[in-house]
Order: C-alpha cells, then structure tokens, then sequence
C-alpha cells in the first residue's frame, strides 16, 4: 500500500469578491469579529479557528480548487482536512501547556514582567514558521495553497494561541499591558536552558544512560549498530535507520526515559529527532514507513497506543528503566503540587 499523496491545491474561488459576499461566509465573518473565534465541536473535541476562509473549508464538501500537478479545476471536500486541524491543534495545546505554562507564584513575582515579554515577543513578532510572525499569524492567514501539511501548521499555532488568550483572560492585571510590551526591544523567543545541549539533536542526561541505551536496542539495528550510537549522541546521519517492528514499541522507550529522567529533551525535540532519523517496519506495507508525527506526539507525551507489557521493549531485566503507567505518573504528579 502506498501512502496517500498530500495534494497541493490552490483555491481559487477565495481571490474572488463574491464569494466573500455569501451569506454563509459573511456569518462566520461576524461571528468571528464578535467572539474572536468560530467554534467546531466534533463528538469529543472542541477547537477554535480564527479566520471565515479556514472555517468555510473545514465546512464545506464541495470547495472548486486548482490541482496544482495536473492543473485541472476540480471539487474537494474541505471537511476532510479538520480531523488534521483538531490533531494538531490539541499537540499545540499541550506544548504550550508543557513549555510555557507557569505556576501564579511566578506571574506574580519577580519573573512576572520578563515572562509576558517572552510571551509577547512569540505570540506577536518571532517568525516561528520562517514566512509569519507570531503565533497570532492564524487570525490574519488561511492556506491558500491547500494541503494536510499546511492545515496541520494552522491548527498547532492556533492551539497555542488559545492557551495564551486563556492565560490572558485567567490573570487580566498581569497581561493589561500584553499587547504592548516588547516595541523598544528585539523579538527574542524564549529558551530554555538545557545542560549540556551543544546543538545536539538528542541529549541525554549522561554518556553512561547512552551506552546503556545503546546496548539496549541495538540488537533492532543489525550492521547498523555504529549508526545507532552516533544517533543516539545527538549527531546527524546521511542515512534512515530502520526499526523493524512497531513503531510504538520504539517511541514508548523513550517515553520511558524521559519520565525516568534521562532524556532531557521536550517531547517536540524528541518527536522531530525520531521522525527524522528513523523508519519502521508496518504491517501489511512492502516498503518501510515514516514514523507517523502524530503519533509519535502523542504516545510521547499522553502515553496513547502503548505497547502491551507482553509486547514493550527494554522491559525486561532492565531495572534501571522503570515503567510507569499514565495513572502513575498522574498521581506522582498530583502529589508534587501538594
């Protein structure tokens, strides 16, 4: 089985005036300018867009469009291309939630002015895309060019940009001053320290966990094995290293290792790091596959798709790399904040 081609397709009939005089589209024009948003509900998500074109693609089945490769004017159904938006808008979510999210004791002390710069300069002047500035970009852009790609992109930012409106909306005195900050001051994203990162596309907490990580899993990687070990000490490959089994098998040790405390990266360094350095072998496919981004997100950072105990690697004999279950983690996590 081939994976399906993300088609460009350029939307022509947005350029013209009329279809911007529609009823339906002028709805969700007002919409937006009163609330701030449009709404979609699915049965289990709920999400936020914040132009009328990206809402009248994602609700309409018949869209005329230009097929970019073979230059033919064709139907597409714009429904089709929310499920990518909510996925990714929900991992935008939870990287704010996880890099940027801080405790009250910190927005009112000392740090509480240099936080909502950092906050500032991201949401509205730091090209985090290479072409838009800001986070915000979402409220003035839609994907003229139309693909799964750029869809996935405009739901991330648009998932951040919620989080950062409810934490504006959460402490309004801290943020009164929000859409003014930074003017005098060069857009600067906030970095966070990490020890001994060098640049390094993978770090782990010491050179002894990467041995023993090494010695772990090479047994996956055979005549590759050198390979393996310059991968696993952060440096670039000329080539794909196959993992010849399920790709969550692969992904869940190195939750482990980030929860154990080894792995010292964000689980957005550690999803791209994987993505682009690894494939693995999926059933019922000839030809070795991608690791799928968003489930490397996800089995990452909220443990979904784990492996069976029966059918986890690096599991057993292996003290030294505990499991824990998401319960678990939960629980120790409950108990830290009391």
């Amino acid at each position: 089985m081939k994976q399906k081609k993300d088609t460009r397709f350029w939307l022509t009939s947005f350029f013209e005036e009329q279809e911007q005089t529609k009823y339906q589209y002028k709805s969700f024009q007002m919409n937006i300018e009163n609330n701030g948003w449009f709404i979609i509900k699915t049965e289990t998500e709920t999400v936020k867009i914040y132009t009328p074109e990206l809402t009248l693609i994602f609700t309409s089945k018949e869209l005329t469009a230009l097929n970019m490769e073979t230059q033919k004017e064709t139907n597409i159904n714009g429904f089709e291309y929310l499920k990518n938006y909510i996925e990714a808008y929900k991992e935008g979510e939870q990287y704010f939630e996880t890099e940027f999210k801080v405790s009250p004791n910190t927005l009112y002390g000392i740090n509480a002015e240099q936080y909502v710069k950092d906050i500032h300069s991201n949401f509205f002047h730091v090209k985090h895309t290479g072409v838009y500035e800001g986070w915000e970009y979402v409220k003035k852009q839609y994907p003229i060019i139309l693909t799964h790609k750029a869809v996935r992109e405009f739901g991330y930012y648009s998932g951040i940009v919620n989080k950062v409106e409810e934490q504006v909306k959460k402490y309004p005195q801290m943020f009164a001053t929000f859409d003014k900050y930074g003017y005098n001051l060069p857009p600067q994203p906030i970095v966070k320290q990490k020890p001994e990162l060098n640049e390094k596309l993978i770090t782990f907490k010491n050179s002894e966990i990467i041995e023993k990580i090494h010695s772990e899993i090479k047994g996956y990687f055979t005549n590759k094995e050198a390979e393996l070990l310059t991968a696993l000490k952060g440096e670039q490959l000329s080539e794909i290293l196959l993992f010849p089994n399920n790709q969550n098998k692969f992904v869940e040790v190195f939750r482990r290792l980030k929860y154990n405390g080894f792995l010292l990266n964000t689980d957005t360094e550690t999803k791209n790091w994987i993505c682009t350095t690894f494939q693995f072998v999926k059933k019922g496919f000839a030809k070795p596959q991608p690791f799928n981004e968003s489930t490397v997100w996800n089995n990452l950072n909220k443990g979904k798709g784990e492996p069976t105990k029966k059918e986890r690697i690096c599991y057993e004999n292996v003290d030294w790399l505990p499991y824990k279950s998401p319960k678990q983690l939960e629980e120790a996590a409950q108990q830290e904040k009391l």
